[in-house]
């Protein structure tokens, strides 16, 4: 509440001294790059995510040191070298005591890792040159890519998808994740490029079913990842392939691809689950934990009882920790996307999609026991693309509701104070001197005090 407060006060200051000097506000500032990135989105998308790449590759080199560090990257990492030596296991150890690790599976003569093998797979790619760390990067930049195809689909107004691109890519929430070797980056990935698939094929007046078999794979990949992720955001398209098919016979064609790219890379994880746990559908993690590993209310591997109770409670410390974990501003993150929600009048066919598709996820995630924190709410890291844009969304809608004066201003200088302080060491009341100290120096420079 104390940094919300300085941000809109300071907000509220500068809106009154810009009635004085205008020099504070200049109308259309960022007309000449909107304009730019609306004559060339693909181009400007493109330049955001390489810009982006750099930030994902240093905090993977410089901070994490290019090695993973959570139990679950590791052990991704080591079956990543299994694949990239053309194994799908080990065989078990004679002496297993001594080299048995946490989440790795040893049973049937059988040394493999816990978790469904495309995230794993993915790490391959790296560890085939020497650079499992690259993957996260990678991946993190090619995500933002589908991301700003997907806004543009999504958002008709140029400068809002060019701020929710930007938005995506810098968020320190992506920052960090993206350099990490944790799978969720790769899901949101596949994830975002069938979810872009999918707003073109519905935009469409006619039929695509190459481009929704794109899609089918995107969110198939994503399954073999993170199976409780991909469903999230694939059933609910897949529910809207049927609706559009049934009121549309030519729309089958969309369907029926949609539905054959996705079984493609799953005939693939269960023929890895096959030939590892013996069963198609039979995950690792089931083998290594049994049943009480899965989504339900009941007692969990590690003892505890997982009830409705504590499910709510983690969906609420999940977005607690996207309040301050998202931006990592003094306001808190998820507040202008309340004011968005507030604001909207009417929601398009795609942000129901992607509104249904976030829903479901907190659902899921209610019914599963354990506490998913590592650089943020991790579980809830899918959602960073539908936060984002209505984020991004709320000055527009400030601008459309109030115009473009007082209320407008006051967001806008809320919003770049905010970010001032969130790039100082802080927030903390050092960052907050900081920041008054740079705008009270410039207000005095332009003879305002």
């Amino acid at each position: 509440m104390s940094g919300a407060a300085i941000a809109i006060g300071a907000g509220i200051v500068l809106a009154i001294l810009a009635r004085r000097i205008p020099a504070l506000w200049r109308d259309g500032l960022m007309t000449p790059v909107v304009e730019m990135y609306a004559r060339r989105p693909v181009a400007g998308s493109a330049a955001i995510a390489l810009l982006a790449l750099p930030f994902y590759v240093w905090v993977a080199r410089r901070i994490f040191n290019g090695h993973p560090l959570l139990i679950d990257e590791i052990v991704q990492v080591k079956q990543a070298l299994i694949f990239a030596a053309g194994r799908l296991w080990l065989p078990s150890p004679q002496f297993p005591e001594f080299f048995s690790t946490l989440h790795m599976v040893d049973s049937g003569g059988k040394v493999y890792s816990q978790f469904p093998p495309g995230g794993p797979a993915m790490l391959a790619l790296g560890a085939l040159v020497g650079a499992p760390w690259l993957v996260g990067p990678v991946c993190g930049a090619l995500a933002v890519l589908a991301n700003g195809a997907m806004v543009r689909l999504a958002e008709p107004r140029r400068a809002v998808a060019l701020g929710a691109t930007a938005l995506f890519a810098f968020a320190p929430f992506t920052i960090f994740m993206s350099g990490s070797h944790m799978n969720h980056v790769p899901t949101l990935m596949w994830t975002l490029i069938a979810a872009a698939s999918l707003a073109a094929v519905m935009a469409s007046p006619s039929p695509r079913p190459w481009l929704a078999f794109a899609g089918g794979i995107g969110f198939g990949a994503a399954a073999t990842i993170r199976p409780v992720d991909a469903l999230a955001f694939a059933l609910p398209a897949a529910l809207w392939y049927l609706w559009r098919a049934l009121r549309d016979r030519r729309r089958w064609a969309d369907a029926f691809a949609s539905a054959a790219g996705v079984a493609i890379p799953m005939a693939v994880m269960m023929w890895v689950n096959w030939r590892t746990t013996g069963g198609p559908l039979l995950f690792g993690y089931e083998v290594l934990w049994g049943p009480g590993h899965g989504l339900g209310f009941h007692r969990a591997p590690w003892g505890l009882e997982h009830t409705p109770a504590r499910g709510v409670e983690l969906i609420n410390v999940y977005f607690l920790r996207l309040e301050r974990y998202l931006f990592e501003t003094p306001v808190p993150s998820l507040l202008p996307v309340i004011g968005t929600l507030l604001l909207t009048r009417k929601l398009s066919a795609f942000d129901r999609y992607l509104l249904a598709s976030a829903s479901l996820l907190g659902v899921l995630y209610f019914a599963y026991w354990p506490d998913g924190f590592f650089l943020g709410p991790r579980f809830f890291f899918s959602l960073i693309t539908v936060l984002v844009l209505f984020a991004a969304r709320f000055p527009a809608l400030v601008a459309e509701r109030f115009g473009r004066r007082d209320a407008y201003r006051v967001t806008i200088y809320a919003m770049v104070v905010s970010a001032l302080v969130a790039v100082v060491p802080g927030p903390n009341v050092l960052g907050y001197l900081f920041t008054f100290t740079v705008v009270g120096h410039f207000l005095s420079w332009r003879g305002a005090l």
